[in-house]
């Protein structure tokens, strides 16, 4: 009798002992419940379990519940990735996608950003720094442009087929030398198609670049600059391409696909006679655009802004394309109407970094491909 006892005490402790650990506050992963909070950043609609939320939203799920979510971005934005601060997400940059809940509280936030945008592109804007020295300093819209490029390459993307392309030169400075190459003001290279007119012409653009490009201590371009050579700069054998075409589509479908590949773009607009609209942040990185329409037909600018011409279908204003954002009315319901804008960086002081505009009044497209 006294063992039968025995026996019974060890089992109730035992039980004791098993329930114990599968009570309480998330014991043992076991079917606890935690908190999850799903959010979105403006921009775009975020939904779980199929049922769309009107914001930062609070939810309770045992340990292990798989959780549906999707996120819809709004016109004029495009949804980014998901980030959680605890838990296992399906695929973080897929629209919709899976959460796993863990065994604490979580928040799971969905990214998105105004259409889609080139970070870090330098946005150097006129005078040339004028060391070389240039003859004509005005109207060098064109070589800013491209030198933007050239140092976007070079010094930020560090791409292997450019380093030292620049030679460690300001944008600014790389500028005169591509303004040589390209003749701008009709004061530089005689190869070039440039007859006495300001500024630089669209099919001047492109040789130009490749010119200076490839000049290197072994390659000197024909016929050789009236100048030094710039120490430590290296030469390579990239493509450059003019696209002049007036379609509206097949032109936005380049520009975006050199976009969407990481390449900012030279465009070259018939003139530049930007009316300022509204300044939009962008969510997701917070980078500030500014919305310009387009002003009346111009064929010159005026102070403060620098000095330049502008020949229709020749000779325009020439930019770096850096992002688009298709089908977007910027504010609401306001006076700008909704349209495809493109992103890009102006040469000129007088306009903020990230300046958008419809896509229209563009004369020519410039690629670069290394």
């Amino acid at each position: 009798m006294k063992h039968r006892l025995i026996s019974l005490a060890l089992v109730t402790i035992l039980l004791f002992m098993v329930l114990g650990n599968s009570i309480g506050c998330g014991g043992g992963g076991g079917g606890g419940s935690y908190t999850l909070t799903v959010t979105g950043t403006a921009g775009g609609v975020v939904a779980v379990n199929g049922a769309p939320i009107p914001g930062p939203t609070m939810f309770t799920f045992a340990n292990g519940t798989v959780v549906n979510l999707t996120a819809t971005p709004n016109s004029g934005f495009r949804f980014v990735n998901w980030a959680a601060t605890a838990g296992t997400l399906g695929n973080a940059t897929a629209a919709t996608t899976t959460f796993t809940m863990p065994s604490q509280n979580a928040t799971v936030t969905a990214y998105f950003a105004l259409g889609t945008l080139i970070a870090n592109v330098p946005d150097a804007s006129q005078p040339p720094t004028n060391t070389l020295p240039t003859p004509i300093p005005t109207n060098f819209c064109a070589p800013i442009a491209m030198a933007n490029i050239l140092e976007y390459w070079d010094d930020v993307a560090n791409h292997a087929n450019a380093q030292n392309v620049t030679a460690g030169l300001i944008p600014e400075t790389v500028a005169e030398y591509l303004g040589y190459f390209m003749d701008t003001n009709n004061m530089g290279s005689p190869a070039r198609a440039n007859a006495g007119q300001l500024g630089t012409k669209d099919v001047d653009i492109a040789p130009g670049t490749l010119e200076f490009v490839s000049w290197s201590n072994v390659t000197i371009p024909v016929p050789a600059p009236p100048f030094p050579f710039p120490a430590g700069k290296l030469g390579y054998n990239w493509s450059v391409l003019t696209s002049c075409g007036v379609d509206y589509n097949a032109t936005l479908s380049l520009y975006r696909n050199e976009i969407d590949n990481g390449r900012p773009l030279v465009v070259s607009f018939d003139y530049w006679n930007p009316v300022f609209g509204v300044n939009v942040t962008d969510p997701k990185t917070g980078e500030l655009i500014s919305t310009y329409t387009w002003g009346a037909n111009a064929g010159r600018s005026f102070p403060p802004d620098p000095e330049e011409y502008w020949t229709t279908g020749d000779i325009g204003h020439a930019v770096t394309g850096v992002g688009y954002i298709l089908n977007w009315d910027p504010d609401g319901a306001g006076p700008i109407p909704s349209a495809d804008w493109v992103i890009v960086h102006d040469t000129w002081a007088t306009t903020p970094k990230n300046v958008a505009v419809p896509w229209a009044n563009w004369n020519c497209l410039h690629p670069v491909n290394l």
